[in-house]
């Protein structure tokens, strides 16, 4: 690996502190959302994070595959990391499979892109590089398939315009597509750190952090872990898996299959809502969607303190919400009662004229959503159930031996519960929700509040002695499984089989062996729902579901 800075992606890239320097960086987190003083210090041909699992560096591939047009779209791009992803892709992709590299100008009106400068860049590749350019900007829905229709490759690879590839990324990614040209591909997607430029892996989902994509039933993206029943489909523990969604960002789909589905929907502006309609298409119009724990890419996020990129002047409304409603249109069929439960005023989003996709899916013959749910989706109303199930308890904690309150402090990960005179808390109201876990409640009208509404760090337990803290909920149970016994007043945490013990003098909440004569480990809530904490104390080592969640096979 060739010295440098930021080599390998191990390293934090390091910059001296002066104040001149910590406001160029901020100045280009505001301006294209990651530290581009960082960057551009970063070769353009840097050697990346090589962050797949062992098993992955054994395989044995076909040795003819289709060669593909891998599609960058982008909007005022940072310089390097725009042209760094270029190199990329080139760089550490064999010159057989790849077939060009498409990129698509969706309106910039930022000098280093428009003025010449780009154009003089690729011409050092002899056309291998394709720049093309938008008259306006379309936003990155069109013009992906404006990339669709620039490309000539039999494999069509969508990625983010801030993105370096890993080692052997592009074999297992097409793979699949020898076997049947209608299944879909997506990389496991790790994280750049838009500050420091290092890699991390893709985080999440089962023990080893794979992941399906999901959503929730006001559309919005979410993960749930790897299940055992797709699991046991697969002949290695990193062969590719079936997923019922995207996030959209990077994938790969045959040319072919992509213009059978009529590409996406043209009445879908900017960005929002893509990625599920073009998962719904693939699994109800006959193809398939594969996650492939082999093939790895870098992304960088966005950082916090961008300003974003603004809206062109000719889209009006809600965007987003019109997309959503557009898709749940055209694919949700009668599951889209769920979707106005939640977003009622949604009802009242005009998603314009929805003829032309609907006569894809008539075309096409594709399947119910009904038939998708049960036969892909089947596990997401487990994770997020059609009808939200009750919640145990909500309202303020309070303790009978000190009469203090818990507070949250608006606190984060990794901080640590509080008690507070009941009077001045600053974060007071919770839910003990049906996950089981205990989640700090805020806004007005709580009565209201699902377990969705609340803010997304819960309790944390790890054993008797220590005090309890928040860690971002995971619904996994483990160490936030707590268990509330009215009659007692006791808040058990499951694993330590300790009780929640307030600490007068330190303001703070342990864990500590149980004591029924102890005053301190009482609480009580404002509300409790017995019949539903009689269901969760069936079992006071285990999550027990409750009856509104169910598989949908």
């Amino acid at each position: 690996m060739p010295a440098g800075p930021g080599e390998g992606g191990t390293e934090p890239l390091k910059l001296d502190d002066s104040v001149e320097m910590q406001k160029k960086q901020k100045d280009a987190i505001n301006e294209f959302g990651f530290n581009m003083v960082a960057s551009d210090a970063i070769s353009l041909d840097r050697y990346p994070a090589d962050l797949r699992h062992e098993e992955c560096k054994y395989y044995q591939y076909p040795e003819r595959l289709p060669a593909s047009s891998v599609i960058f779209v982008f909007h005022n791009e940072g310089w390097s990391t725009l042209v760094r992803s270029i190199h990329s892709v080139i760089n550490f992709t064999p010159p057989e499979l790849l077939e060009e590299v498409v990129l698509i100008d969706d309106g910039s009106n930022k000098e280093h892109i428009t003025g010449g400068r780009l154009e003089e860049h690729i011409k050092q590749w002899d056309g291998l590089v394709k720049l093309y350019r938008n008259d306006r900007r379309e936003g990155l829905i069109r013009a992906r398939s404006i990339g669709a229709r620039k490309a000539v490759g039999s494999v069509l690879i969508y990625l983010d315009a801030h993105c370096e590839v890993e080692p052997n990324w592009i074999v297992p990614l097409v793979e699949p597509m020898v076997h049947d040209y209608r299944i879909c591909t997506v990389p496991m997607v790790d994280a750049i750190d838009g500050a420091t430029y290092v890699f991390s892996p893709q985080a999440g989902g089962d023990e080893n952090n794979f992941a399906r994509g999901a959503w929730d039933w006001d559309l919005l993206w979410k993960r749930i872990p790897l299940n055992d029943r797709e699991r046991a489909r697969q002949e290695h523990m990193t062969s590719p898996y079936r997923s019922p969604a995207m996030a959209g960002g990077l994938f790969a789909i045959s040319r072919k299959f992509f213009f059978e589905l009529g590409l996406y929907d043209e009445g879908l502006d900017i960005w929002g809502g893509e990625n599920f309609e073009i998962s719904y298409k693939i699994w109800m119009c006959h193809g398939q969607m594969l996650f492939v724990p082999c093939s790895r890419v870098g992304h960088i996020y966005r950082m916090k303190g961008w300003r974003g990129n603004g809206t062109p002047s000719y889209v009006k409304g809600n965007f987003v919400d019109r997309n959503y409603v557009r898709v749940v249109e055209v694919w949700w069929d009668e599951y889209s009662k769920y979707f106005y439960e939640r977003k009622p005023n949604a009802k009242h989003v005009d998603p314009g004229d929805l003829t032309e996709v609907k006569a894809v899916r008539e075309r096409l013959q594709c399947k119910s959503f009904d038939w998708f749910m049960k036969e892909i989706g089947y596990d997401l109303p487990k994770h997020f159930p059609l009808v939200e199930p009750s919640n145990a308890a909500r309202g303020h904690i309070t303790n009978v031996g000190t009469n203090l309150c818990v507070d949250g402090h608006h606190a984060g990960q990794g901080d640590q519960l509080a008690l507070s005179e009941c009077a001045s808390v600053r974060e007071g109201q919770w839910m003990l929700t049906w996950h089981e876990d205990i989640r700090p409640l805020s806004g007005s009208n709580v009565e209201n509040k699902k377990a969705s509404d609340a803010r997304k760090v819960c309790w944390d337990g790890t054993g008797i002695g220590n005090p309890i803290g928040f860690w971002e909920c995971h619904t996994q149970g483990g160490n936030q499984l707590f268990k509330y016994i009215p009659d007692k007043k006791q808040f058990i945490h499951s694993p330590s089989r300790a009780c929640a013990t307030a600490d007068q003098a330190n303001k703070k909440v342990y864990l500590k062996a149980c004591d029924d004569s102890n005053d301190n480990q009482k609480w009580w809530w404002d509300k409790q729902d017995d019949a539903t904490l009689a269901r969760q104390n069936k079992d006071m080592m285990n999550h027990i579901d409750p009856p509104e969640l169910d598989y949908l096979s």
